[in-house]
């Protein structure tokens, strides 16, 4: 009876190999164990002292949610702005889709909000004043620009500002348009948000509260410009009307009294003639009198109704700056002590020679 053993191929380890190797390794992890703890150590202090230089504030998330509603149908409008040949609904493929999401940021919306005049503690500043004095800007953007840490805006109309603020107010424009984030609020729903974050608590509420003004007064506005156009004419018509009736009105009173003093056949037949004038035009004037009066309704029946649904949290969700330099550190120099450890154990470990194993048969 002859027993054989399997011989075991030379890529392959023994149970007995694995067990010396890890013991390798867990000498080498102990006899190196101040590297594997100072250079974590260095690592982590370095990442700390970069957190500190950079000494990131909190910043304050602010969200505000709200739906856009349809503008109303002006039943009844078509007609009159037909006579001027004006269409009486708005154009609202402007506004749709993506279009609303880049309208809420764009430059005219943004410089609307930041010239829109706010009161703090009682006393009214400009919205923009308020911006460069709370969000950082001095310390960050124009940190190297003495000049302006004690730049304000003195007027609200941008046409009247002179170059230099010009420069400024695209400038903030650019980083508003950066720290401001508009989106769907879910799939399934119309609902839309508007959020931001900023380093100041009251000026990131401020903002997203404002903003939402803004851009429901230019919405608005954008909506409603035919009609606005219609009813500017209707009302120009109206007055023109006035004063011809108001004219018109006096002749008439004046040739009844100098007919009445004079018994002649003709100076009756004037006066009806003036009288059947006066009441045309009267006719007339009404009728552009009820014609604009339509369209200051029609202006509310379009006007898309904007409905807050949900507005800022009091007290904002406030965000610190995490250590991640720190983090980041620490786990390179963990890899780091790792590697020197590796390399200095093969390097200093005495040259061994690979043993043939061989496999007797006893017969």
């Amino acid at each position: 009876m002859a027993t054989t053993t399997q011989q075991i191929p030379e890529d392959e380890l023994s149970p007995k190999e694995v067990v010396e190797k890890i013991i390798v390794v867990k000498d080498a992890l102990l006899r190196n164990w101040k590297w594997l703890l100072l250079l974590p150590v260095v690592g982590f202090g370095i990442g700390y002292a970069m957190d500190t230089y950079q000494n990131k504030p909190p910043t304050y998330d602010a969200n505000v949610v709200f739906n856009l509603g349809a503008a109303g149908a002006s039943s009844g409008l078509g007609d009159v702005a037909g006579l001027l040949g004006l269409g009486a609904q708005p154009d609202a493929n402007i506004f749709t889709g993506e279009n609303f999401f880049y309208f809420v940021k764009s430059r005219p919306v943004l410089e609307r909000n930041l010239m829109k005049e706010i009161e703090i503690n009682g006393k009214k500043q400009i919205l923009a004043n308020f911006y460069i004095d709370s969000s950082g800007i001095k310390t960050s953007d124009w940190a190297d620009y003495p000049d302006l840490q004690k730049f304000h805006f003195t007027t609200t109309d941008v046409k009247k500002m002179d170059l230099n603020a010009r420069i400024n107010l695209n400038a903030i424009v650019k980083r508003t348009a950066e720290a401001t984030e508009i989106a769907a609020l879910d799939r399934k729903s119309s609902f839309t948000q508007i959020s931001t974050k900023m380093e100041n608590e009251h000026l990131a509420g401020l903002w997203v509260t404002t903003l939402l003004e803004t851009v429901e007064e230019m919405y608005t506005e954008n909506q409603t410009q035919k009609t606005r156009k219609t009813l500017r004419l209707l009302q120009h018509r109206a007055d023109s009307l006035a004063a011809v009736l108001g004219i018109a009105e006096h002749k008439l009173a004046k040739q009844l009294d100098y007919s009445a003093q004079i018994m002649m056949p003709e100076a009756k037949v004037s006066a009806n003639s003036m009288e059947r004038k006066s009441s045309f035009l009267q006719q007339l004037y009404y009728e552009a009198m009820a014609n604009a009066e339509k369209m200051r309704i029609s202006l509310v029946k379009e006007a898309p109704l904007f409905t807050e649904i949900e507005g800022i949290k009091v007290p904002l969700d406030v965000k610190y700056e995490d250590k991640r330099n720190a983090k980041i550190g620490a786990l390179a120099g963990l890899m780091i002590a790792l590697i020197f450890v590796y390399f200095r154990t093969v390097f200093s470990s005495p040259t061994t020679t690979t043993t043939v194993r061989k496999e007797a048969v006893t017969a």
